[in-house]
């Protein structure tokens, strides 16, 4: 076997050995992570996305990568791994079988390759049948080579890897005999990245100098053929624009002129087709030997129709894991899919945006929305697409027919930014097109699909704003403006008073979802409490207490619940909402909020509201939030809990969770997140570890991919609450091990965390050092941290710092310290007029004994 054969067959074990059929994006990491689990040896996500072909690869992997693979499938390095595939392929005297076995390899990656860059999973497209009896038909008969044209997004590729899956390599493929060799662009990169010419490389993959000499050998020995040979090629586009590429295409067409056993099937955008043509049509044997197919548009010049209702809905109930039906779609939406790419990007946008349906509208201008927003403003050159975009759309609004533009109107911009043009051709944003019926043949520049026009026409309408409040809008206030902070800010802060003007509260999650820095974050969070409250103060505006839903509720509860922002928005909110289930939930976080503060008063005043909501409470939260609630309350007044009658409670609340099939991201609410958070941290106070490491647990369980929520502080809190619960459970290793995820987490320019978050971190890293001994850098956490609390007005960390250092300076036995810091305590406690609640001390049982005489002598 050749390297290629080596690595096909490397793939297919690791597939199997992780119990995948095939594969997507998503399950690298999962097999990045069996890899460490098996060996020990870490071989990073992005390499299996590159080993998978998900990512480009631009050097031959490491001997470390191939070793830990062929270690992963049971294998003592890659060198064994050879050894024993090159010992189960006999040498074959048999051309044609030899040549089916190299083929086979180079295909089987492409197919791979091809499977991955679906933008749906690939099990879930339509096959496409009506084009199988189509495609058997060019087979069977003396036709050589046909073509499958299409725009991009239309579905090309997919359909080329169902008809190889069909044809050739399924279980009752007809054609399973016949040599089938299928190139993507990745072996064309594969070629030239090695130096290789074509002629180099058919000879060392195929032992033959060239598609000729092949030809000529089963001429000669017309016995050893035993079948058809197709070539498909495919994904080559970018390459037929040069001229010596497109030579040797043509090339290859002419080289089969003298068999009737080789096959070609070429697939191709529109614009390469169109040049295509004049060399077919200009030679008697391609136009002979050519095979248009029955779903050829002349007009279109494209052979794949639009998806039909029946295969959109088919993909659609794959994605959504349900059957769906065309009641359950809205109707520009049933439209829209026909495209398969819109198929796709609804699928990427179901992954980030989750409150959408199907039978919205809005879904129609958010898909629209989100595939611009990828296909420009992230991309390079945007500034110059976006003019260029801006100016076409300029032109046809001012009278061309048919949404589409002659290419001589925009030459002048072509010629300017000839980069960006080219780019936004390549990546299916516009279209050129030949118009042979006028006098004189013109070029001519279209968008993509009406949608997109209008997606433009749109911007105009906007641009008297200078914002359009929209996750597109965000990335491109991230991207432009990186290195210029003030501008950057000054920005944001715009974009979140437009938003909430025209009440868009939706659109300004995105800047928390975005790796904006997390000081930006922060402000931006602070910044929407106060144009929120400035809103509400006006008569006219359209946030207002009857307009105030559940997503502005969301962005309180998933943000900071410390400053004075907060406290005030949420104050005046629950005073005029009028959405009652609003009311509850904003009365609920007061709670939260005066519980944290330690404000006996504030908490009595929130808790009488909610006392008449006691049926509506039952009927939103998983568990009455009240009697959480109620614990706290009774510890700040000094009265006694009955903690059994509440820890049942909570036990019942646990095992429904337990029960719960596990949940995608997006089905976690703010009403779930409020009730976990306090259940966990009654459990913790009470000293109840396991039953809280078994809550714990079963979040987790119910939501798997809960760590992967960047938008929510609910992860980090959760993230807090499980390493500290460790500390308890003398679980070290494990706690260490949270810690330093928790620290990755905060470092990760993805995640949203508060100071109030931050504080929790480093009073974990010192609370570990506290248990661990390590009492120096105690110390210095706990500087750390009390800088953090004492900034931001944190006294519940405040308290908790002060005694791990109490508690640190006792181990180090260091009298005075330990006598300056119980009065610097107790001064404390004294100027803020607090208590010490039990839930402040998160030492060690050793330590009781000295929290309870701190707390008796404040008491006094």
């Amino acid at each position: 076997m050749n390297t290629n054969e080596l690595l096909s067959q490397l793939k297919k074990f690791v597939l199997i050995k992780s119990g995948l059929r095939n594969i997507d994006p998503a399950h690298c990491k999962t097999i990045s992570e069996l890899i460490f689990k098996e060996t020990k040896n870490y071989v990073s996500e992005t390499t299996v996305k590159r080993f998978f072909g998900f990512a480009q690869t631009l050097h031959k992997f490491s001997l470390f990568t191939l070793n830990s693979l062929s270690q992963y499938v049971g294998f003592s390095d890659w060198e064994a791994f050879c050894k024993e595939k090159e010992n189960e392929v006999p040498d074959v005297d048999d051309v044609w079988q030899g040549l089916k076995i190299r083929t086979q390899a180079i295909t089987d990656i492409s197919l791979i390759a091809k499977k991955n860059s679906s933008g749906v999973p690939f099990n879930a497209t339509a096959k496409r049948n009506f084009l199988y009896s189509d495609f058997d038909y060019f087979l069977k008969n003396d036709y050589q080579f046909t073509t499958i044209s299409a725009q991009p997004g239309q579905g090309k590729s997919i359909l080329i890897a169902h008809l190889v899956e069909h044809f050739f390599y399924n279980e009752n493929a007809p054609y399973k005999s016949d040599i089938v060799l299928l190139i993507n662009s990745g072996t064309i990169i594969d070629i030239i990245q090695n130096g290789l010419s074509l002629k180099d490389w058919f000879l060392k993959e195929f032992k033959f100098s060239g598609i000729s000499e092949l030809i000529a050998y089963f001429l000669k020995h017309p016995k050893q053929c035993k079948g058809r040979i197709v070539i498909i090629i495919d994904g080559i586009d970018q390459y037929l624009s040069v001229d010596k590429y497109f030579k040797i295409f043509i090339d290859l067409l002419h080289s089969i002129q003298h068999s009737n056993f080789i096959k070609v099937v070429i697939g191709l955008r529109v614009n390469n087709w169109v040049n295509l043509q004049p060399a077919i049509t200009g030679s008697a044997f391609l136009n002979n030997a050519w095979y248009k197919g029955l779903f050829f548009d002349e007009d279109k010049n494209t052979s794949v129709p639009a998806l039909n209702q029946e295969e959109v809905l088919y993909t659609l109930s794959k994605i959504e894991g349900k059957s769906i039906t065309e009641n359950d779609l809205h109707h520009g939406l049933l439209t829209q899919f026909k495209t398969p790419f819109w198929l796709q990007i609804y699928y990427k946008l179901k992954q980030e945006v989750k409150t959408l349906e199907l039978n919205n509208q809005l879904l129609c201008l958010e898909l629209i929305n989100y595939f611009l927003e990828n296909k420009i403003f992230l991309s390079k050159n945007s500034t110059e697409k976006i003019f260029i975009l801006k100016e076409i759309s300029r032109v046809i609004t001012q009278g061309a027919v048919g949404h589409r533009v002659a290419k001589e109107d925009i030459l002048t911009h072509i010629s300017a930014y000839p980069e960006a043009y080219q780019e936004l051709l390549f990546g299916g944003i516009l279209i050129e097109e030949k118009r042979l019926t006028t006098a004189i043949p013109t070029e001519i520049v279209k968008f993509l699909n009406d949608d997109i026009y209008t997606y433009f026409l749109f911007l105009q309408l906007t641009e008297k704003f200078q914002f359009k409040p929209c996750k597109g809008f965000f990335e491109e206030i991230l991207s432009k403006y990186a290195e210029e902070h003030a501008i950057r800010e000054h920005l944001l802060n715009w974009s979140i008073r437009f938003c909430i003007n025209r009440n868009e509260i939706q659109a300004l999650k995105d800047i928390f979802k975005l790796p904006f820095t997390n000081e930006e974050k922060n402000k931006s969070f602070n910044f929407i409490c106060d144009v929120a409250l400035f809103e509400l103060g006006k008569t006219d505006s359209k946030f207002n207490a009857h307009t105030i839903d559940i997503n502005f509720i969301d962005i309180m509860v998933s943000g900071r619940i410390m400053s004075k922002h907060y406290k005030s928005v949420i104050k005046q909110l629950s005073e005029k909402v009028f959405d009652e289930n609003i009311q509850i939930i904003l009365n609920v976080i007061s709670c939260s909020i005066s519980i944290v503060d330690m404000d006996k008063a504030g908490l009595a005043e929130s808790m009488q509201v909610l006392k008449r909501y006691n049926k509506e409470l039952l009927e939103l939260f998983p568990i009455n939030p009240y009697d959480l609630i109620l614990f706290f309350n009774n510890i700040l007044v000094g009265k006694p809990n009955n903690s059994k009658t509440l820890l049942e409670k909570i036990d019942a609340f646990c095992q429904i969770i337990c029960k719960s099939k596990p949940l995608p991201n997006r089905l976690l609410n703010s009403y779930e997140m409020i009730a976990y958070r306090l259940s966990i941290i009654v459990l913790f106070s009470n000293k109840n570890y396991k039953e809280c490491a078994d809550l714990c647990e079963a979040i987790i369980k119910k939501y798997p991919n809960i760590f992967y929520l960047r938008s929510s502080v609910f992860p980090s809190f959760l993230l807090v609450a499980i390493a500290q619960n460790n500390l308890k459970l003398n679980k070290l290793k494990t706690a260490q091990r949270v810690i330093n995820l928790l620290g990755k987490l905060i470092n990760n320019p993805n995640s949203y965390y508060t100071p109030y978050i931050l504080a929790s971190y480093i009073l974990a890293k010192a609370n570990f050092s506290n248990y661990t001994g390590n009492y120096k850098n105690v110390l210095i956490e706990v500087n750390n941290g009390m800088e953090v609390a004492a900034h931001h007005k944190l006294q519940i960390f405040e308290m908790s710092f002060q005694l791990i250092k109490i508690d640190a300076l006792k181990h180090i036995n260091d009298s005075e310290s330990v006598s300056q810091a119980i009065k610097d305590l107790l001064n404390y406690l004294s100027v803020n007029k607090l208590t010490l609640p039990d839930f402040v001390n998160l030492n060690d049982e050793k330590f009781n004994h000295s929290f309870k005489i701190l707390k008796s002598y404040k008491s006094n």
